[in-house]
């Protein structure tokens, strides 16, 4: 099994146009809380484009070769290996501090994120194959994931929060 493929980046382009029909809607709607999650539909969204623009930065620095971040990859942990391999993130992981959304996002704000995302994604150092050289960036409970992994990773954490999203959104009374 593989720890990246070449679907990822088109499928989280897809996933960054869904984001973006959400953040279209009222931001009442957007707003409101439930008790599926502890946070609101435009929480998860400003989590997970948050996230996503730094992993987009991440995959991009290995292409290049630079950033201060940069480090020799060893093994992956066999729980995080078997979680890229399936290419879907378990329920309940605590989001590390640097991406937790503050209780009221900015709606502009978010917005703003999720362009910043989309204008990464389509940076050209991730077009076509991804190497897999020696090189890799510390994820906070992952280890040290090269450039194919990291966009991996930011797919798979997109899918799962806007799964989460919808159902907040789906379960407004």
């Amino acid at each position: 099994m593989r720890t990246q493929s070449p679907r990822d980046l088109a499928r989280l382009s897809a996933l960054l146009e869904r984001a973006g029909v959400m953040l279209a809607l009222d931001e009442g709607v957007l707003r409101a809380t439930t008790p599926v999650s502890g946070w609101s539909a435009l929480q998860h969204l400003f989590h997970l484009l948050l996230a996503d623009e730094l992993s987009l930065k991440n995959a991009t620095s290995l292409v290049r070769g630079r950033g201060r971040l940069l480090t020799e990859r060893g093994e992956l942990d066999p729980r995080a290996r078997a979680f890229l391999e399936r290419g879907r993130l378990p329920q309940g992981a605590a989001a590390p501090r640097i991406v937790v959304p503050p209780p009221h996002p900015d709606l502009s704000l978010v917005r703003a994120i999720h362009a910043d995302a989309v204008a990464a994604l389509s940076a050209p150092e991730l077009a076509g194959a991804l190497p897999d050289g020696p090189l890799g960036i510390p994820h906070q409970a992952l280890g040290v994931l090269g450039a194919g992994e990291w966009l991996r990773f930011a797919r798979m954490h997109s899918a799962h929060h806007l799964r989460i999203a919808r159902a907040v959104l789906g379960a407004r009374g």
